[in-house]
C-alpha cells in the first residue's frame, strides 16, 4: 500500500519558512521602476554590423559536452533552432542541438536568480535577481540574444507566464509555513514595458482572499489577458485544489474536476494547466493522485472550451514529465516508462525502452508528433540529449 509521502513532506518542508511582508496596494497598474533601456548582449552573439555599430567576433560553437549537464530546460522550436537554459546563462542551437552557443544575459552570474521563457525561436524573456541586491530585473530579446531591452521591477524570484508577446504574467512566490504559500501576481500587457500587481497575500491574514493562503501552489496558467488557472495541494483528503479566475488574478473561484469513479480515498497534487499558443480554447490541467489503498496514479483533465467543460484522460502510474504539443497529442514518463497518446489521454501506447539502465527523463520536448528532444540524467549524475525523429522509436544520443 502506497501511502502519501511526498505530499506530506513537501508541507512539512515548508514550515521553516515564514512569509516576507509586502506593501498592500489596489491592483492598478504601476509605472516602470525604470526606464527600459536597450543594451547590447556581451559578450556573444553581437549582430552583423551597421553604420552605427562595430563588428565584433561572434563566439565558436560550445560543444555539448560543456553545457548539457548544466541545462535545467530546453525549448526547441523547429528542426534545427531552439533554446536551452542552466542555472546561469542562456543557449541556441541551429542545428538541432548539435551544438549550442552561449547567450550571456543581462545581470548573468554566479550569483544571480534566472527564470526564462521563451515565445519562439528569436524571443525569450527573463526574470533575474541578485541574491544580495535586489531589486528583481526584466529583460527580453527579440532577435535571439543579440541585443536585450531591460528594466528594473518590483518582484525578485518570480516565474514568467507568456501569453503572447504583449501579455505576460509573472508568479511570485512571498514565502510558505506549516503547509501554506503566500503569492502575488503581476500583469504586463505591453511586453512588459508596465507591470501592474494584481494579486497578492497580505502578511498576517491567512482569511479573506479568494485564493486561499494555505495550501502550496503551482505555477498559473493564462489564455488571454483575464482568464487564467492556478492549482496546487493542501492536506485536505478527496480535494482537488483548483481556481479559476477571469479579471487577471484579481479574484479566484475554485473550480470541480470530475475524478473517475474508481479514484477514491486519495489526496491530490494539480500541477501547472497547460495551454496552446494557437488554440486559446484549449486546455489541460494535470493532477496527481495519491492513493491509500493502491499506487499513484497520474489523470490529465482536457477541456475544449476554456474550462466550462471536463474530460478525464485514462489514468497513468505516476509521471514525474509530460508534455503535449496539441490537446490530443502528447507523451509522459511514467514509472520508468515512456507513454505516447494520439486522443488526448483516451489511450496510451508505450515507446521502445530504448535508453540507458537507469536513465531518468527529466524533460520531454515534441515540436511536432515524429520530432522531439529528452533530457536525460543519468548514472553518470549528468544530463544527456537524446533526439529522435520517428515519434520515439529511437532515440539518438547528441552528448558524446
Amino acid at each position: 500500500m502506497k501511502k502519501i509521502l511526498f505530499l506530506l513532506l513537501a508541507f512539512l518542508l515548508t514550515a521553516c519558512f515564514e512569509v516576507p511582508e509586502i506593501p498592500q496596494q489596489p491592483p492598478t497598474p504601476a509605472p516602470p521602476t525604470a526606464t527600459p533601456r536597450l543594451i547590447q548582449a556581451t559578450p556573444t552573439l553581437p549582430p552583423p554590423p551597421t553604420p552605427t555599430e562595430e563588428a565584433t567576433q561572434s563566439p565558436e560553437a560550445i560543444g555539448l559536452r560543456t553545457i548539457a549537464p548544466e541545462f535545467v530546460q530546453i525549448a526547441m522550436f523547429d528542426e534545427q533552432n531552439g533554446w536551452a537554459q542552466d542555472e546561469e546563462s542562456l543557449y541556441r542551437t541551429n542545428d538541432g542541438g548539435q551544438t549550442w552557443q552561449a547567450i550571456l544575459p543581462p545581470r548573468a552570474d554566479n550569483d544571480t536568480y534566472l527564470n526564462a521563457a521563451f515565445l519562439d525561436g528569436q524571443t525569450a524573456y527573463l526574470v533575474s535577481a541578485d541574491y544580495q541586491n535586489p531589486p528583481g530585473l526584466f529583460a527580453y530579446t527579440r532577435d535571439g540574444g543579440q541585443t536585450w531591452v531591460q528594466a528594473n521591477v518590483p518582484f525578485t524570484f518570480a516565474r514568467l507566464v507568456v501569453v503572447n508577446d504583449l501579455t505576460l504574467y509573472v508568479f511570485e512566490d512571498l514565502g510558505a509555513a506549516a503547509g501554506s504559500q503566500g503569492i502575488a501576481i503581476y500583469q504586463s500587457l505591453d511586453g512588459g514595458q508596465n507591470w501592474a500587481k494584481t494579486f497578492a497575500h497580505v502578511p498576517g491574514e491567512t482569511q479573506g482572499a479568494s485564493l486561499p493562503f494555505g495550501g502550496q501552489k503551482s505555477l498559473p496558467a493564462f489564455l488571454d489577458a483575464a482568464l487564467g488557472y492556478i492549482g496546487g495541494a493542501r492536506p485536505v483528503e478527496n480535494e482537488i485544489y483548483f481556481f479559476r479566475t477571469a479579471d487577471a488574478g484579481r479574484t479566484w473561484q475554485p473550480q470541480n474536476l470530475p475524478v473517475p469513479s474508481d479514484i477514491r480515498d486519495y489526496m491530490a497534487l494539480t500541477d501547472s494547466p497547460i495551454t496552446f499558443k494557437d488554440d486559446v480554447e484549449q486546455l489541460i490541467v494535470p493532477v496527481h493522485f495519491s492513493l491509500f489503498e493502491s499506487d499513484p496514479l497520474m489523470v490529465f483533465f482536457t477541456s475544449p472550451d476554456r474550462g466550462q467543460t471536463w474530460r478525464a484522460s485514462s489514468p497513468l502510474p505516476y509521471a514525474n514529465t509530460y508534455q503535449f504539443i496539441d490537446p490530443q497529442t502528447g507523451w509522459a514518463w511514467a514509472d520508468g516508462t515512456l507513454y505516447a497518446t494520439a486522443d488526448g489521454g483516451q489511450t496510451w501506447q508505450t515507446l521502445p525502452e530504448n535508453l540507458p539502465d537507469g536513465a531518468h527523463i527529466t524533460q520531454i520536448n515534441f515540436i511536432n508528433p515524429q520530432t522531439g528532444w529528452l533530457l536525460v540524467f543519468g548514472q553518470d549524475f549528468k544530463n544527456d540529449l537524446y533526439a529522435t525523429t520517428d515519434g520515439g522509436q529511437t532515440w539518438e544520443k547528441l552528448t558524446p
